[in-house]
């Protein structure tokens, strides 16, 4: 329809109650001399006072109006005004504009424009989502009857309204809004409503040829009942995108897939922390356990940060051999070591100049290289391996452990000073357990990146949502992606009950119980049978025996002895 309105050789003008310009097409900026420019947003009365007269007159009178009237260069514009309501209330104006006088003609295309403005606001009134549309400084311009509703207000009680009265009174605790104006991105966020409910609410911002704001499109849907969660996105994705395309002219790229899930009070506040600490220099030690996303909150501080455009090195140093990781850190001359490389190599450090270096799995250093990174911490400058000559380096370092540094130091194995240089902000990620409110989303998350068009999406039953909610998920985040895309891939139907999920999720007590053996009372036997099943499920989750041996709190040597002595086939 856009494409349509774009290209008529007639000028196309809607206007609200107000004068502010909702569609003004190619022909209708020639004709009211803004063909430099998109004037969408902007208010009539600045760019033709006489024809904003003639619409003012028949908002106040409520009737269609035809004229005439010869433009400077002696050529002659034939319009047609026509009103369009909203809740039996004259809402705005619609004008069709030409050269030479053909009234009839002229008639006919008004009632064409009055049919498709009534058509668009039974379109987005009939939605059952909640629509907004706001404009650049968060004044509401249009709310639909299902936002009404949630509100407990009349529509014509909002519309005019800055959103930031609407939160100081109390109607909802957070404005998506207000979030879009302060960041210019996309947002998604829950909403606690004034009546004890909750709404999800994604805030899409327009731009204009300028590339400047000039609409919040805000969608929002109850979340009261989480059967509705299965088509939560996907829906608010299409309903904001038919709006955008029957009002407007910018081409918006709607990314949803947002980087970090966050509802959560504790993780909201460690994001909170996170980036403001971006905006700084100093060095950061985020903590948690295997699995709660330490890496992301990683790449969500280099990408708010000034280093941005510089790149951001991982470092995983648990993966990395003893005997190698000095020289992969801190790079190596020619001749360093038997098998070094002709040329020499930079190291990691290296490869950072500029950007943030991530060291995941700090506490996995041996001695004598936390010696040499503490010497960069002080100094900015490292030494290759086989070298004496030092680099002074640009480098920004961020670190992260799923150990307890504290007592490393109290036992020797990590340097004091080292662990106090690295923790200038430390940043403790909750586990996924201490917040079981971000699981629903997180599930939303996980099932919409897998959607394809061979793998359609599915839905989760409230049962399986709430059982969820009560499982620890000892492999945090990256346990329950791998739980989300088992049973998205093995679950036959279009909907996952239950009795889809494995025995540990749905009884974790249980499991472990049949898993010893009710009946055997071999102390020994049942011992083995627990320990068999806790290091099978660890190497399910993770992936290897190095990573599976820090969840289960035991030396790689330890683990590899006992899933020999078990007869566990590792695949």
């Amino acid at each position: 329809m856009r494409q349509m309105v774009e290209a008529a050789r007639e000028g196309v003008l809607a206007v609200d109650r107000d004068g502010v310009v909702l569609v003004c097409n190619l022909a209708a900026r020639h004709m009211i001399g803004v063909a430099g420019g998109d004037p969408t947003g902007r208010n009539l009365a600045e760019i033709d006072p006489a024809l904003w007269d003639r619409a003012r007159a028949v908002i106040s009178s409520g009737e269609a109006c035809q004229y005439e009237e010869t433009t400077p260069d002696g050529g002659v514009i034939s319009a047609g005004l026509s009103p369009f309501a909203q809740h039996g209330e004259t809402a705005g104006v619609f004008c069709l504009l030409r050269p030479g006088a053909d009234c009839e003609r002229l008639a006919q295309e008004l009632a064409v424009s009055k049919e498709l403005s009534e058509r668009l606001d039974m379109i987005i009134e009939s939605s059952h989502d909640g629509l907004w549309i706001n404009d650049a400084q968060g004044v509401v311009i249009k709310v639909n009857a299902a936002s009404a509703r949630r509100m407990g207000l009349p529509a014509e009680a909002i519309v005019g309204r800055h959103v930031r009265e609407l939160v100081e009174e109390g109607f909802f605790d957070f404005s998506a809004t207000l979030e879009v104006l302060r960041t210019g991105q996309p947002v998604t966020l829950q909403q606690n409503l004034k009546d004890g409910g909750q709404a999800l609410v994604t805030g899409t911002p327009v731009f204009d040829d300028k590339g400047e704001l000039s609409l919040v499109v805000v969608n929002d849907r109850d979340m009261t009942s989480i059967e509705e969660l299965r088509a939560l996105l996907k829906e608010s994705r299409a309903h904001t995108q038919q709006f955008r395309s029957e009002l407007i002219r910018s081409q918006i790229s709607q990314d949803l897939d947002s980087k970090l899930v966050v509802r959560s009070a504790p993780m909201r506040r460690t994001l909170e922390t996170a980036l403001r600490v971006a905006r700084t220099e100093s060095n950061v030690l985020i903590t948690g356990e295997s699995g709660v996303g330490k890496g992301l909150v990683a790449k969500v501080i280099h990408e708010a940060s000034a280093r941005r455009r510089e790149p951001l090195v991982r470092v995983d140093c648990g993966a990395i051999p003893a005997s190698l990781i000095e020289a992969e850190l801190f790079g190596y001359e020619k001749g360093a070591f038997t098998g070094a490389l002709d040329a020499g190599k930079p190291g990691y450090f290296e490869m950072a100049r500029g950007g943030t270096l991530f060291l995941d799995e700090v506490g996995e250093l041996p001695l004598n290289v936390q010696a040499k990174l503490l010497r960069f911490l002080d100094e900015k400058e490292v030494v290759r391996v086989g070298s004496t000559a030092p680099l002074v380096l640009d480098v920004r370092i961020l670190a992260a452990t799923n150990r307890n540094l504290k007592e490393m130091v109290a036992q020797g194995s990590f340097r004091k000073d080292l662990f106090f240089r690295l923790s200038v902000v430390p940043l403790a990620l909750p586990p996924l357990r201490e917040r079981p409110e971000d699981i629903p989303p997180l599930v939303n998350f996980f099932l919409r990146r897998l959607e394809t068009p061979d793998q359609p999406l599915k839905n989760f039953a409230p049962a399986v949502l709430e059982c969820l909610r009560r499982y620890a998920f000892p492999g945090n985040v990256r346990e329950l992606a791998n739980l989300v895309e088992q049973l998205a891939v093995l679950t036959p139907g279009a909907r996952i009950e239950l009795a889809d999920l494995p025995p540990a999720v749905q009884n974790p007590d249980l499991a472990l119980a049949e898993a010893a053996g009710q009946d055997d009372l071999n102390l020994a036997r049942a011992v083995d049978s627990v320990e068999r099943q806790l290091i099978i499920r660890a190497l399910k989750i993770y992936g290897s025996q190095r990573q599976a041996a820090k969840y289960l709190g035991v030396s790689h040597a330890t683990l590899s002895r006992k899933i020999a002595r078990l007869g566990i086939v590792v695949t």
